[in-house]
């Protein structure tokens, strides 16, 4: 059994030892961040504008005084950050930027492109920061390319969600010019039968076909106005080409070396001193 007192007595008669084993650590740490290419980090930070900006509610709105918010809220972040993670966006970039050739990955077939993948989401990463808003930071050697890359997520999921939101807003339209048509089928037909015959119902149902098609074509002109471009983000901050490299950092890295180095150098020497002791006994 070793205690404490035992323990230091064989840190200070293997001190040379321990120190060797810590140097030897430190210099091959060092050659090998040394010779590590640089990576850059590029940052680009938005926020989810509120989904209603150019719904056909707020543009043909004619009182406001009610507050309205520029501004969405959470689960709209979660929303385009999801966007931003997704697989698609993924395969997106890496065909877009050619990664393929830029990462120099020399495999064949599905699996170079699975391998570009995995490099692609290794050096990009997605959260919310400390405002809840979507910081997207992209590492790369080459730092144009780092910044062009978040800049690239952050108009394509701007597009995305634009279409989706438009998607649904045609459907609706496509519901609406149905219905038109089937109520106008009815008016004519109504009209039809006034001219043969004059009725005191079909007259006041000839009034509220009218009043209804009218309603109708309103609804139809205020959604076809609200089928729109209006960005789905405000962008905070623009990715930019740094200044100078984010990694491999070779001050913390050597000195995280030389800690660990010297743990595992301790327990070396202890290893070393209980078996011989046990040999002894």
């Amino acid at each position: 059994m070793m205690n404490l007192d035992i323990v230091f007595e064989i840190i200070r008669q293997r001190w040379k030892q321990c120190v060797i084993i810590v140097l030897l650590a430190i210099v091959s740490a060092a050659a090998i961040l040394l010779i590590q290419k640089p990576y850059f980090r590029s940052s680009a930070i938005f926020t989810a504008a509120n989904p209603n900006l150019g719904d056909r509610a707020n543009i043909y709105r004619t009182e406001f005084w009610e507050q309205y918010f520029y501004y969405g809220g959470e689960f709209d972040n979660d929303r385009l950050m999801a966007i931003a993670r997704s697989e698609e966006m993924c395969r997106f970039m890496v065909d877009s930027f050619n990664l393929l050739k830029h990462y120099k990955i020399k495999a064949g077939g599905e699996r170079s492109l699975y391998i570009a993948n995995e490099e692609y989401k290794e050096n990009v990463r997605i959260h919310k920061n400390e405002f809840g808003h979507v910081k997207i930071n992209v590492w790369d050697t080459d730092k144009n390319l780092a910044a062009a890359i978040a800049n690239t997520i952050v108009k394509r999921v701007n597009e995305k969600s634009v279409v989706a939101v438009n998607n649904m807003k045609v459907e609706i339209l496509q519901k609406l010019r149905n219905d038109f048509n089937a109520q106008k089928d009815s008016l004519m037909q109504v009209e039809k039968i006034l001219q043969e015959n004059a009725d005191a119902f079909l007259s006041a149902r000839k009034t509220e076909l009218i009043d209804q098609l009218n309603e109708k074509e309103k609804l139809i002109q205020q959604f076809n106005t609200s089928v729109n471009n209006v960005s789905a983000l405000f962008v905070i901050e623009d990715a930019l080409p740094a200044f100078k490299k984010d990694k491999p950092k070779i001050v913390a890295g050597v000195l995280m070396v030389a800690l660990l180095s010297f743990i595992f150098s301790v327990l070396l020497l202890l290893l070393i001193e209980w078996r011989a002791r046990m040999k002894l006994k």
